[in-house]
């Protein structure tokens, strides 16, 4: 499980760092800190599981059924990045980066969660 918190820790910071790229990179939106958001409660849930090794299947639990959520509230974005990537345009490029980049590190988390638990880890 201390493999898995640390994964949930750099989860968490990579998503605020998506976060802070997007108001950075745009107009601030509200919307643009929901990635900032999710990684602080993911990150939060990490050190939660380094610091508690007795609660650590709850506290990555929880990390899990954030990432899940981080990856269907950002699907959204996948096709309009598909967009860009074949030289197209959309609405808000910005948004379509940050959401595909917040889907993208979300399944990394919950593909390595599902690997550590299958490993029995």
């Amino acid at each position: 499980m201390g493999n898995l918190s640390a994964r949930a820790l750099w989860t968490g910071v990579f998503l605020v760092l998506i976060s802070t790229l997007a108001v950075a990179a745009s107009k601030p939106t509200p919307t643009a800190l929901i990635p900032g958001l999710l990684g602080l409660l993911i990150a939060l849930m990490g050190i939660w599981a380094k610091r508690r090794p007795d609660q650590a299947r709850l506290a990555l639990g929880l990390a899990l059924g954030l990432s899940l959520l981080g990856i269907l509230g950002s699907l959204r974005g996948v096709p309009e990045f598909l967009t860009l990537l074949t030289g197209g345009t959309v609405e808000r490029p910005v948004a379509a980066m940050a959401q595909f980049a917040t889907a993208f590190i979300c399944l990394g988390f919950v593909v390595r969660y599902l690997a550590e638990r299958r490993r029995g880890g």
